[in-house]
């Protein structure tokens, strides 16, 4: 039986210390989405219970830098830091589509919302189109939005907005910035809806 020279063994049993000590010193990840902070919202439906009309909400634009499953944040002007071990549960432009929608349906009474992709053969009477300039939080406690959107379809002319806005964050952990992205949503989501309340008349 051929045998490993002394000093091959003793150089596996060093690798198999050292792989084992990475593994037990890497952090664990933590993973966080988005939710629809208008959930608990309920307004009343239209008379006879059935949407009247149907709004389709396109696919989100996220710039790169922000379009990626590691939590963001802004640590100056020109400053980014990425977490490696904060992460989101999906890519964000996709989160963040599924929310808009979903707060919509409940603010929009009589509407049916839907996001892209939507039924073969179905078109919605308008579509919202939203292009997010900022959705990112800062180390001096602020949840940044800044976003283009655009209503097209029915009887009116496209109609282009924009939301930009500050908050205060209330700390820098990983769920309350997660949390803020949320509440930062349902702003925006109040916006487009009453915008398009007029826009349906």
């Amino acid at each position: 039986m051929n045998r490993l020279p002394l000093w091959a063994l003793t150089v596996s049993c060093m690798l198999i210390l050292v792989f084992s000590g990475c593994r037990s010193i890497t952090p664990p990840v933590s993973y966080y989405i988005l939710n629809p902070t208008t959930a608990g919202l309920t307004l009343p439906a239209d008379a006879d219970g059935n949407p009247t009309q149907t709004v389709g909400i396109n696919p989100i634009e996220l710039p790169g830098y922000l379009n990626r499953v590691q939590m963001v944040i802004r640590t100056g002007p020109n400053q980014l830091d990425v977490s490696s071990s904060h992460r989101w549960a999906d890519y964000p432009d996709r989160m963040v589509q599924q929310v808009l929608g979903e707060n919509l349906n409940i603010l929009m009474a009589g509407t049916q919302v839907y996001t892209s992709p939507w039924p073969a053969g179905f078109k919605p009477d308008v579509t919202v189109d939203v292009t997010f300039l900022d959705l990112i939080g800062t180390t001096d406690k602020k949840m940044l939005l800044s976003a283009v959107w655009t209503i097209n379809g029915g009887d009116s002319p496209s109609s282009s907005h924009r939301t930009t806005f500050s908050e205060t964050v209330s700390s820098m952990d990983f769920d309350d910035l997660a949390a803020a992205h949320s509440q930062a949503l349902e702003t925006l989501s109040r916006d487009i809806s009453e915008t398009l309340r007029a826009f349906l008349k």
